[in-house]
């Protein structure tokens, strides 16, 4: 076995705990310095090769910045990368096939990213070697008889032009000024800009500045603008995250035609239903969250998402996650529990220079998830931020109403923290919102921030099995907000959402930049908490699957996307998922050994026969 210490530099303070990691390591009583403390960082520094793996540090540091772990010896002949001493670790690479597109599907934190700078050519891999990085020569030597030796020798060389979409497109307006068509203009190197134009829905925003677009319509413009220069490779990073299904499977079947016999694509995407329908081959992405990442070798993309399902790599004899991610049969009953109910809302509307939107008033049970869907632009996340108190409606029937409280039988059991937090509630409507746009320029910890949010959301028990420990950011609890990822910094705040006293609970788009098996978590999370509480909630979300997980019922937004928006009546799941998919002439199917989503091909035959028989979401 050969051994890996990873430490959080961001988080270790030697200062605070008075080098506890130090005094604990038995390495250290038996002569030999393990655990040495750098004297310009003053950071702690755990010397592999010594190391007995016994983990004492591990379980004493206060500030959960260390990680000790046991891997193959085989393992370490694979190194692609690791960032310096103690820091991430990469596993080796994915292959890039030329007039394919090549799927990256894994849990955050496991180097996908990663793979993808060391592709574009931001990074070179240094082979483990942080301290004495090779050349390119050693490199190239290294990856000898392997797809991938041709592509770093063209890397080497420059022979090769790869061009990258980012994850974080809400940071977007922050680097680029102006509106879309200077941008789009500026950079059209194939001469299509009519074309993205019109494929990617630009036209409504072509003179928009870029300050003022939504999440999706960033996202649109992302990809149109990579699209639209000319490239060797293309790298997308996560391109669905906060487009509704047509978008997504409108984007999907665009990147399969762009396919060349001299060109590769590469997608990091979490939604299975996605990847399935656009890539011709998967690597799956596995190991320990900002510790080290494993890559796969290549599968095709049914075999290859079902066993990233399963858990378990026969062919590698490695089991990479205990239990395996199940879905559900598909079920479109009247699932609510409660008939009490919560929470009512009147009609309301809202106008803006170029957008009307109209909801019909609803009502919410107690414990009940409300799913809202629809396309992008309309008004979704308005509507949202009207009942959250963000934006004032226009016009308004009658204000949010509190139709019934936790009564003191209602209460959770055994868990004090909440039946107090409970009882406290006002008459006044209290919300708690978990915006769609996250991007932060905070120094708070994230400690900090959600005793902030909750004073006992960090000390409850029922907290932290019901929400910090299902959502897996127990070690980020030191970390800066500023410094966490998309999808990290998206726990936290689903976290400080639930962890929030309220009455009524909005989440707004809480899958972005999650991985797929953390959706999962995410919707029993938020499922479990608001059941547990006896309160409403309402979630945007554009995943099929999240949507069946945790949805009670479904309210369906229509009209036309940037000019006017219409809110149905909250209905039940199964009419309200049939008439959307209906509206985007879109048919799903789940597989039936695991149950998970599968978009059927646009004409096929059982994507005629659903259409035929009404069913656009079938069970398997």
């Amino acid at each position: 076995m050969t051994r890996v210490a990873v430490i959080d530099q961001e988080k270790c303070r030697p200062e605070k705990c008075g080098k506890l990691c130090y005094k604990v390591c038995p390495s250290v009583r038996a002569g030999r310095e393990t655990i040495t403390f750098d004297p310009p960082s003053n950071k702690a520094v755990i010397h592999e090769p010594l190391c007995s793996g016994v983990a004492i540090c591990v379980k004493k540091c206060p500030f959960h910045c260390i990680t000790v772990v046991n891997l193959p010896e085989e393992l370490d002949k694979e190194v692609t990368h690791r960032y310096s001493i103690n820091g991430f670790k990469l596993h080796r690479l994915p292959m890039p096939k030329l007039g394919k597109v090549t799927g990256l599907v894994g849990q955050n934190g496991s180097g996908k990213s990663t793979t993808l700078n060391i592709l574009q050519g931001n990074i070179k891999p240094n082979l483990g070697r942080y301290d004495n990085p090779p050349e390119w020569d050693e490199i190239i030597e290294n990856y000898r008889g392997t797809e991938i030796q041709n592509y770093f020798e063209k890397l080497a060389n420059e022979d090769l032009k790869t061009i990258l979409k980012p994850q974080n497109v809400d940071r977007l307006p922050q680097v680029t000024k102006g509106n879309v068509s200077d941008l789009i203009e500026k950079i059209d190197e194939k001469g299509i800009k009519n074309d993205i134009k019109d494929v990617f829905s630009l036209s409504k925003v072509w003179d928009r500045e870029i300050a003022k677009l939504s999440g999706g319509e960033l996202q649109r413009l992302a990809i149109a603008a990579t699209i639209s220069r000319e490239a060797d490779v293309y790298l997308f990073d996560e391109p669905t995250a906060y487009l509704d299904v047509q978008e997504r499977v409108k984007i999907a079947h665009y990147l399969n035609e762009m396919k060349s016999p001299n060109q590769t694509i590469i997608v990091v995407e979490h939604d299975l239903a996605i990847l399935d329908y656009l890539s011709d081959h998967v690597h799956m992405y596995y190991g320990d969250a900002g510790v080290y990442g494993i890559v796969s070798h290549p599968y095709s993309v049914r075999e290859g998402i079902n066993i990233f399902l399963d858990g378990y790599i026969p062919s590698e004899n490695m089991r990479f996650r205990p239990e395996p991610i199940i879905f559900k049969k598909a079920s479109f009953d009247d699932k609510h529990t409660s008939r009490r109910l919560a929470i009512k809302f009147g009609d309301m509307t809202k106008e803006f220079d170029t957008f009307e939107l109209a909801v019909k008033g609803g009502e919410l049970y107690k414990g009940e998830v409300v799913g809202i869907i629809g396309p992008n632009g309309i008004g979704k996340t308005t509507f949202v931020k009207i009942l959250a108190g963000v934006l004032e409606p226009t016009s308004l029937s009658q204000p949010t109403e509190i139709l019934a409280q936790m009564s003191t039988t209602e209460k959770t059991s055994g868990d004090s923290d909440i039946g107090e937090e409970v009882e406290e509630l006002s008459e006044k409507l209290l919300v708690s919102h978990k915006p769609q746009y996250l991007y932060t320029e905070s120094e708070q910890t994230v400690e900090d921030y959600l005793r902030e949010i909750n004073p006992v959301m960090l000390s409850s028990g029922w907290h932290k099995s019901e929400i910090i420990e299902p959502l897996k950011f127990s070690k980020l609890i030191g970390s800066r907000l500023c410094d966490l990822s998309g999808g990290e910094l998206q726990k936290v705040s689903i976290a400080a959402c639930l962890g929030r006293k309220a009455h009524l609970y909005l989440l707004d788009e809480p899958s972005a930049y999650i991985s797929s098996e953390d959706r999962v978590n995410v919707a029993k999370v938020i499922k479990r908490v608001v059941s547990h509480y006896g309160m409403g909630c309402l979630v945007v979300e554009h995943d099929v699957m999240m949507l069946n997980f945790f949805s009670d019922r479904l309210m369906v937004f229509d009209g036309k996307p940037g000019e006017i928006g219409r809110a149905r009546r909250i209905g039940s799941l199964q009419n309200g998922m049939n008439d959307f998919l209906k509206k985007m002439d879109i048919t799903f199917r789940q597989d039936p050994r695991t149950l998970r989503p599968r978009v059927n091909k646009k004409n096929s035959q059982l994507d005629k026969k659903q259409k035929s028989e009404g069913t656009y979401f079938v069970a398997a």
